[in-house]
């Protein structure tokens, strides 16, 4: 915990027929926003080769957000929206 303040990494990887994808990001990013997290970083690292098919899908669309916060995320709270947005096949939270 550098100067006070939480630091994450969160990976959502989406399904790669998604047309709006921009609206999916949106939702994620106004939660985070909506509970005190800034977002520091945003990487669109591509659409990837699975290594294995997550729900029917080969091909996955890579995002990177690096986020910092001064309290704690609702981790609970964020993993019920992201697993229900059905264009998110996978994601991963990570605590620095």
């Amino acid at each position: 915990m550098k100067g006070n303040k939480y630091q994450y990494q969160i990976i959502m990887v989406l399904n790669p027929k998604t047309e709006d994808k921009e609206k999916v990001l949106t939702k994620a990013y106004s939660w985070l926003e909506s509970n005190k997290a800034e977002i520091s970083n945003k990487d669109h690292m591509g659409l990837k080769e699975l290594a294995y098919e997550i729900k029917g899908h080969d091909k996955g669309d890579f995002w990177v957000l690096d986020l910092e916060s001064k309290e704690p995320l609702k981790i609970k709270e964020f993993n019920l929206l992201l697993d229900r947005e059905t264009n998110i096949i996978r994601y991963l939270i990570l605590k620095k």
